[in-house]
């Protein structure tokens, strides 16, 4: 998709559809969208008279505009009330505006700003919000349908009227596109099925993906994760026949020496909860189980456009959690990659055992700072819902940064405790640690778990576990369907981390 901050008069703009956001409780249009109000001899106001409109969140009202203008349709867009909305809230709204108007065949967008929206943030957040916006509204979740009554079509052009930020606001809209694309294609590997997204599949994809971008990719293979005494992932990856392995991709932009930032995601490519498995009621979604995996790839991808001034190095352990006659048991305890022994209660507590492995190799490839992500407990995705990301940590300077990435990303991250008081929670009669524990503060337990293996470096856990995938109805947010959460978090983080 192409984008542009445009000056042209919102009357001479050329689209298919020009939108026009308005708060609820509106009753005049605004003096930035006179002219096109003037050109439909009143409609728009007419609708705000009549009650038609109210600017309810993400209330959509179409007017033809009858050649009229330079664009076919009139859209208004409700932003809810002015009091609760921030930049996350605004992209909700553009993107299920995108999204619907895509549907109907649209192709190119026009979004007028006013000054009150204007007014939600700096000029070059504000232009990043409604290009993520409206490019993540592209993303199509029954990509594998063979027929379809909806149209195909994309959206290709974007021009945002009544904003004037200068070269960031336009360096803003450029990096935008760049990012919610990739957000899209990690969307699109999320969504697709455990037999079309095998371990081997995943490095293929990463392989095809990276072509071209300066990154540096290798994988390990079972072989050496052997050599490397992985027994924390190896222990996971034994239950399956498909061959398991460690993404690993590398951004030189630092200097040697410098501040060196680790990712690492869970690259569970489906999992049933190994021999104690999972009820059958849902088991299908967790084919996303890479969700955390695929946002390190995505972020990888991101901070090679972004091209900030620091080392970065992506780890995604990736593999199958099955039942089998290989498959380690309840009770079974293994040795991680560290050193340290790890009693396995629970083998649906995976994540945790493959991550471990992941984060130390991260800190022996020299990672100064490490950050996790994983959908990783369902303590958090019933605590959080769909709507925000747990983030647990040891470094309050690194979770502040982690915190103004997010904000630049539009996702929302809540921190929780990872307070002394619950350490006894992961201690082992028989190991150093366990993997699982009782049914309460199981996200908190789940960070603790990660915590044994991060050598004190500054580190901060994302638990994506509600927020990688939107499937309740009654909230308004992004789109049904996998949201690609923290790509855009680490790529923007890395920037700001060769800053601080």
């Amino acid at each position: 998709m192409q984008a542009r901050i445009v000056t042209t008069a919102p009357d001479q703009v050329a689209a298919d559809a020009i939108i026009l956001p308005l708060f609820e409780g509106s009753r005049r249009i605004p003096p930035e969208a006179a002219s096109l109000d003037r050109q439909l001899h009143g409609a728009l106001q007419d609708l705000l008279k009549s009650d038609h409109f109210r600017g309810k969140f993400m209330e959509l009202a179409q007017v033809h505009t009858l050649g009229t203008l330079s664009s076919r349709w009139a859209v208004l867009v409700g932003l809810g009330l002015e009091r609760e909305l921030d930049l996350v809230r605004l992209r909700n709204a553009l993107q299920h505006a995108g999204r619907s108007l895509r549907k109907r065949g649209t192709e190119s967008l026009a979004v007028v700003l006013t000054s009150p929206v204007r007014r939600k943030g700096a000029p070059a957040d504000v232009a990043r919000a409604v290009t993520e916006a409206i490019a993540l509204s592209n993303f199509e979740a029954r990509a594998l349908r063979t027929r379809s009554d909806e149209a195909e079509g994309r959206l290709t052009s974007l021009s945002i009227v009544g904003l004037d930020g200068g070269r960031p606001a336009a360096t803003s809209v450029n990096q935008a596109v760049a990012l919610a694309e990739i957000t899209n294609q990690v969307r699109e590997w999320i969504n697709l099925p455990a037999n079309a997204f095998t371990p081997t599949i995943f490095a293929t994809k990463v392989r095809e993906a990276v072509r071209g971008t300066g990154l540096e990719l290798s994988v390990l293979e079972l072989a050496d994760a052997r050599r490397l005494k992985m027994g924390a992932f190896l222990a996971v990856a034994k239950g399956s026949d498909e061959p398991a392995k460690v993404i690993v991709l590398r951004y030189r932009g630092g200097k040697k020496g410098g501040r060196f930032l680790g990712l690492v995601g869970k690259g569970i490519t489906f999992d049933s909860g190994g021999i104690s498995i999972k009820p059958a009621e849902h088991m299908e979604m967790m084919k996303g189980d890479m969700g955390g995996g695929a946002a390190v790839i995505g972020a990888m991808l991101g901070i090679a456009q972004l091209k900030p001034a620091i080392n970065v190095i992506g780890v995604v352990p990736t593999t199958e959690n099955l039942p089998s006659g290989k498959a380690s048991r309840p009770g079974d305890v293994v040795t991680a990659s560290n050193g340290k022994t790890i009693e396995i209660i629970n083998t649906d507590a995976e994540g945790r055992l493959i991550l471990a492995d992941g984060i130390t190799y991260a800190i022996r490839q020299g990672a100064t700072h490490v950050v996790d992500v994983a959908t990783l407990t369902g303590s958090i995705a019933r605590t959080l819902g769909p709507v925000a990301t747990g983030a647990f940590g040891n470094d309050p300077r690194l979770m502040s940064l982690v915190k103004k990435a997010a904000d630049l990303a539009g996702e929302r991250v809540w921190e929780l405790p990872t307070w002394p008081d619950y350490d006894g929670l992961i201690r082992s009669d028989i190991a150093d640690i366990k993997n699982s524990t009782v049914q309460w503060a199981g996200a908190t337990t789940a960070a603790l778990f990660l915590r044994e293996f991060v050598e004190d470096r500054p580190w901060v856990h994302l638990d994506i576990a509600g927020s990688a995938w939107q499937d309740a109805k009654e909230l308004k947010t992004i789109p049904l369907g996998p949201t690609g959460a923290a790509v855009r978090l680490m790529a923007h983080l890395a920037g700001l981390l060769a800053k601080s």
